[in-house]
């Protein structure tokens, strides 16, 4: 629990010592883009070089600060690579706000934007015209890749190795009695997506409901998320699928140029 009162911050929770101590390297490092010795860092932080020098050895064998010829300590590209991911979502979900409002009126379903992170989806924004109903997804959720819309359909923008590695850490289990579960039945599923350009979820991640979804792009032709529209079966029969897939296809490709795709 934390308290703040007129600037003075009061902490119940304790920390963890050698963190607090690497968030302080870090943010020291961020100041000096041209990096910092070992010496120089242990007498600005008050810490012993010993202890510095762990906590860099540590810091960056995990890539979130590199060490030049000259022994100087810079920002790692893991950091980089980390604060880009976070910028991205926010302007990715600013990019993709009216197109996903379009979407809406333009089907009736529940439209849900997502992104990858660790080899599963994540709900960054849903948009429902219906106040009571209750579906699994939620913001910030997670879900399997193999067994959602959002996800199969960015599988389809991945390379076979990426997949194969997804699936090698997450596995495939069955959510539902008709989640894919067999390695080659989803490539096969996912062959079929890229044709088609949207991917379909037959009640995959939830009896009752059904799902297309399609994959967004970024200016480097990376995919980095997903636009889905959603609904229960009654109010998007099987009849729906192509002419909502469309729907869902063209909103992926708004976004997508928005995000500088060409």
């Amino acid at each position: 629990m934390q308290n703040t009162i007129i600037g003075e911050r009061y902490m119940s929770t304790p920390t963890v010592q050698s963190i607090d101590r690497a968030f302080e390297i870090l943010e020291a490092l961020g100041n000096k883009p041209e990096g910092m010795l070992v010496k120089e860092l242990s007498a600005q932080l008050g810490l012993n070089k010993s202890t510095v020098s762990r906590i860099l050895a540590t810091l960056a064998e995990h890539g979130y600060v590199e060490k030049n010829k000259n022994n100087y300590y810079r920002i790692g590209m893991r950091m980089v690579d980390l604060c880009s991911l976070y910028l991205n979502n926010l302007q990715l979900k600013t990019e993709a706000l009216p197109f996903l409002e379009e979407l809406r009126a333009q089907t009736g379903m529940i439209v849900h934007l997502g992104t990858m992170d660790e080899g599963e989806v994540v709900y960054l924004e849903k948009i429902s015209s219906f106040s009571n109903i209750r579906m699994y997804s939620q913001i910030g959720k997670r879900a399997y890749m193999h067994a959602t819309g959002l996800g199969k359909a960015m599988l389809s923008g991945l390379s076979e190795k990426e997949v194969e590695s997804i699936v090698h850490r997450r596995g495939l289990p069955a959510i539902t009695e008709k989640t894919c579960t067999g390695y080659s039945e989803l490539l096969q599923d996912l062959y079929v997506t890229k044709q088609r350009g949207y991917s379909i979820d037959d009640e995959e991640n939830e009896i009752g409901v059904r799902c297309v979804a399609a994959p967004i792009f970024d200016y480097r032709g990376n995919m980095i998320a997903a636009v889905s529209a959603a609904g229960f079966l009654d109010m998007f029969p099987k009849e729906k699928i192509e002419k909502i897939g469309e729907c869902v296809k063209k909103c992926a490709k708004k976004i997508s140029r928005s995000m500088g795709y060409r």
